[in-house]
């Protein structure tokens, strides 16, 4: 019988009756101090645990991301997710209290876990205790990151399965995919990747790796505890690989569709189209000079429109950032500080870009002018020109989802999109402008039925820069001798790349050197094609 019911009974009569609600009324007390000492442990465990947690700033061929991570050693130590770094020839790393440092390298990068260890020029961190065994099913959890670009949020759930390899290959799609996978239905978002999913005592028990979309709304992955830690281990011995001009082991593992999820099929872009893209890039040398110098001034005026942008978005609207006009004046609202934030980062990067493509334009389009060019202001996308390569500009998102896949809204019309990675974008915001190629069409599943979209997809840096320069003899990325026309100058390194009349080299010690082609041994020039 219930202490509640004994109150009420018949047979309970004077000082008994009184004596049972006192009790009833210091169980009551007793109940609400223990779930307020809960909520208080809780909040505790994440306050402790954000001190480790970075959000992750990365520049790219592709435009500005955002991505979490978390240390591991007091000494700057510190692990994310390969996809958050893939690409990146600059990235920092960001604390909640505003410190910022540089990520210097990587020691392993293990794309079939999705897993990176990496470094930073940092000492006395406070690093989080990973967990010595894999968590229960039932088992709650935190995931603690940046979705969306809003730094330092939490999202609690709990452990919903433990997935082995193959189980987790059939239900996602990565056919390449190794280790343990926890599924949790804590929410993961776009930003969250590379964060911690952290137990009740704050040790690390998964890495959020991979959110759901539509209605799959608990099928949330994380790679496990066990395979952060022996990536950790391996770390020890490993040699850290500076992460400079797009060149190194991130690089190397930059993300594929054959390892992750979407719906686009992305094959390689015709040659024959991305020199056609060249050929107008070179005739219309001139004019898309012009174009691009006023790019850039509009860019640096947006950016101070940007800046003085307001908080505050209505609640029943999906997108993090809104623009209103009135007359000529646009006007910025954010979702929060976090977004604004972010946002304004993204800019400013994309203006410093354009003023440093701007300082290579010279009176003649020569091969390094013409390739930065094409990059950030190419000849413009017709999408209705399919099996071409064009530049897509003003381009907004309007809904990002699996590894690579973003509906953007161009003039005025839906389009597909291929990205490297879907990480940082969200509803309502600019898509770094970029060359792409229309590649067709395809079948989506909407809410709506079946329809078709036209596909676009993104342009690599690597696939320009080979069509510019031509494609290099793997054995020139070994070690090698290099000597000059004289025969009086030798050097052994590997070949990085070109940087207009020059090629730039690499030693054993990691340090580059720009060297004029014109400058080389008959023999080195032959095989560079030159």
């Amino acid at each position: 019988m219930k202490l509640a019911e004994l109150v009420s009974g018949s047979k309970i009569v004077g000082k008994n009756r009184h004596f049972l609600s006192a009790i009833i009324v210091a169980l009551s007390v007793m109940a609400q101090g223990v779930s307020s000492h809960a909520q208080e442990d809780l909040a505790d465990v994440i306050s402790n645990g954000e001190r480790s947690v970075v959000r992750i700033d990365v520049n790219s061929a592709q435009g500005s991301s955002l991505g979490s991570g978390y240390i591991v050693s007091a000494d700057g130590i510190f692990v994310t997710n390969v996809h958050v770094l893939a690409g990146a020839t600059t990235a920092s790393a960001v604390f909640d209290d505003n410190r910022r440092f540089e990520i210097k390298g990587t020691y392993i990068v293990d794309p079939a876990r999705d897993i990176c260890v990496a470094k930073i020029d940092a000492s006395n961190l406070t690093p989080i205790p990973i967990a010595a065994a894999l968590p229960r099913k039932g088992e709650q959890v935190v995931a603690l990151g940046c979705p969306h670009g809003l730094s330092f949020s939490a999202t609690r759930g709990i452990v919903s399965a433990i997935r082995q390899r193959d189980e987790f290959r059939g239900m996602v799609g990565r056919p390449k995919a190794e280790g343990t996978w926890v599924q949790v239905d804590a929410a993961i978002s776009g930003g969250n990747s590379g964060g911690p999913l952290i137990n009740s005592k704050g040790q690390v028990v998964a890495m959020s790796t991979l959110g759901s979309t539509g209605d799959a709304q608990n099928l949330n992955f994380g790679i496990s505890n066990e395979d952060i830690s022996r990536a950790i281990e391996l770390a020890k011995s490993a040699t850290l690989v500076p992460l400079k001009d797009g060149v190194g082991k991130v690089e190397m593992a930059e993300v594929s569709p054959e390892t992750s999820k979407s719906l686009i099929t992305r094959g390689e872009i015709p040659v024959a189209a991305i020199e056609e893209y060249i050929a107008r890039g070179r005739r219309d040398y001139k004019e898309l000079s012009k174009d691009l110098r006023s790019a850039a001034t509009e860019a640096k005026k947006r950016l101070e429109t940007m800046r003085k942008g307001e908080i505050g978005i209505p609640i029943n609207t999906n997108a993090d950032v809104m623009i209103s006009k009135r007359g000529q004046i646009e006007r910025y609202h954010y979702r929060s500080d976090g977004v604004k934030r972010a946002r304004i980062a993204e800019q400013q990067n994309y203006v410093a870009k354009l003023e440093e493509v701007r300082g290579l334009l010279k009176p003649e389009p020569s091969d390094e002018a013409v390739f930065a060019l094409l990059m950030h202001a190419g000849p413009y996308l017709d999408p209705r020109d399919g099996n071409k390569v064009g530049f897509m500009n003003e381009a907004i998102v309007l809904e990002a989802f699996n590894e690579h896949d973003v509906i953007v809204l161009y003039n005025d019309s839906p389009y597909l999109l291929w990205v490297k990675s879907s990480v940082g974008l969200s509803p309502g915001q600019t898509v770094q402008p970029t060359p792409v190629f229309v590649q067709g069409t395809e079948t989506m599943l909407t809410s709506t039925g079946t329809r078709a979209v036209t596909v676009l997809n993104t342009l690599t840096e690597t696939e320009l820069r080979e069509a510019v320069y031509g494609k290099v003899d793997p054995a020139l990325k070994e070690l090698r001798t290099w000597k000059d026309s004289t025969g009086s100058f030798s050097i052994e390194a590997k070949f990085v790349k070109f940087s207009g009349g020059d090629v730039v080299l690499e030693d054993k010690t990691g340090k580059t050197m720009n060297v004029p082609i014109a400058r080389l041994s008959a023999e080195d020039r032959q095989l560079l094609g030159k």
